[in-house]
């Protein structure tokens, strides 16, 4: 096996819309997801957050609507033909151009979400086109520096969801020493197929993560359970999965046979866990995993002081 490289990953920056990880060229007005300082189009500085290029287009709009404003109401100053009327239309130009500076400040978030809106679906191509420039740097930079490539791909995958996209990212995780302190995800690279890196990755994150292992990776698990244990370290990574799902009594709740099949193999802390959950609910018996637990108890744990009496 090779030897796997340790890394410091760059911080990945997560955003509320994943459109908000696009930036806009204001000179070509191509884009890209990538955190490049110059265009890759026109080799110019000139790089900005979409949802800041969106917001200069609503400020423009409500620009050209204060200047209409502007224009109907000096009218009406200049049609005035007495003091009087003249005084009351400037008064009313005013009240006017105050409302709508604030009805405009109000509507300003939802007008520039109108305007990307018109933005993205005005520049489909380009996005596109965009992205695949994107992916090709990433094809290029995992040839000469795995984690760089990786970075790329973490960074397109936040728009581009697809499998081959999900498999980039699960084989280069697979090379790299994974730690406890790296920002880690696991639910949105499973993928509907079987694959060995795949639950490889699970069974790791299992160990250093298990707060990642929920409801939809012990599903791929299960229905890939005959697959994984053809694996060398296959069983390994169902305990370990195992394991990790015990930290939590609705996953027992849910998948007592997975519990079950995998008890006896589980580290004492982690059984020690399961226990608990068991023992604090006397009236469950999830589908025999309730005797299981039992059984593994007196076999093995009888003696243990952290082990209370079996009721």
């Amino acid at each position: 096996m090779d030897k796997k490289k340790p890394v410091q990953l760059r911080p990945y920056t997560k955003t509320r819309y994943v459109y908000q990880k696009l930036r806009i060229c204001k000179h070509c007005h191509n884009f890209t997801i990538l955190w490049e300082d110059s265009c890759a189009f026109c080799k110019r500085q000139s790089l900005v957050p979409v949802m800041e290029f969106a917001e200069g287009m609503a400020k423009r709009s409500v620009q050209s609507d204060r200047l209409l404003f502007y224009i109907i109401g000096l009218s009406a100053v200049l049609l005035g033909q007495t003091f009087l009327q003249i005084a009351i239309a400037f008064a009313c130009m005013l009240i006017l151009l105050v409302w709508l500076w604030l009805i405009q400040r109000r509507m300003l978030d939802s007008e520039t979400l109108h305007a990307l809106d018109k933005l993205i679906r005005s520049h489909r191509e380009q996005i596109l086109d965009g992205l695949d420039l994107n992916k090709a740097t990433a094809s290029a930079a995992i040839k000469e520096d795995a984690q760089l490539g990786f970075e790329i791909v973490r960074e397109i995958a936040s728009l581009v969801r697809n499998d081959r996209i999900r498999l980039q990212q699960i084989v280069l995780l697979q090379s790299f020493s994974l730690r406890k302190d790296m920002d880690l995800e696991l639910e949105p690279l499973l993928l509907d197929e079987f694959d060995p890196d795949l639950a490889a990755y699970i069974g790791e994150i299992a160990k250093i993560k298990r707060e990642l292992i929920n409801s939809k990776a012990i599903r791929y698990l299960l229905d890939h359970e005959a697959d994984i244990l053809r694996m060398e370290h296959g069983r390994q990574i169902m305990i370990d999965a195992a394991g990790a799902a015990v930290r939590k009594k609705k996953y027992i709740d849910t998948f007592p046979d997975f519990i079950s099949r995998y008890a006896d193999g589980l580290p004492r802390y982690r059984f020690l866990r399961l226990y608990q959950i068991v023992r604090r609910n006397p009236g469950l018996s999830w589908n025999g995993l309730r005797d299981r637990v039992s059984a593994i108890y007196n076999e093995h744990y009888r003696s243990d002081p952290d082990f209370q009496k079996w009721d």
